[in-house]
């Protein structure tokens, strides 16, 4: 096993668990990216951050040789290094700018009817 504390390398997860990301490094080395390990702010959710397959540049934090196994974390990777292949499917987009059209161009008759149920008039 050729690594370095401090070291930023490429991981693949393999399994996920609410409370980390257990990755495999080249020669067969295996490792833990702890919920606390991926960002400064509170984590609800570690699916948001990798799923089976993902490819995460990680840093280094502890090596045990022993057992060939590293505890790494993504938040201390330098910000123009970062790196994940990771696709949140739930943060896409489920509509296109095209279909909000209709709403638009209902919103002033809505706006128009609100008014008048209120007893005033048109705006």
């Amino acid at each position: 096993m050729n690594y370095q504390v401090g070291q930023l390398v490429i991981g693949k997860v393999y399994n996920v668990k609410p409370y980390a990301l257990f990755m495999s490094f080249e020669d067969g080395v295996t490792g833990l990216l702890h919920i606390s390990e991926i960002s400064d702010s509170f984590v609800r959710d570690i699916e948001k951050y990798g799923s089976v397959g993902d490819e995460i540049k990680v840093k280094i934090l502890t090596i045990d040789k022993e057992n060939g196994f590293l505890r790494v974390s993504y938040k201390q990777v330098p910000p123009e290094e970062a790196y994940s292949s990771h696709i949140n499917q739930r943060r896409l987009p489920t509509v296109t700018e095209e279909e909000f059209q209709p709403l638009k161009d209902k919103l002033d008759g809505w706006i128009n009817d609100a008014y008048q149920k209120i007893g005033k008039e048109d705006k």
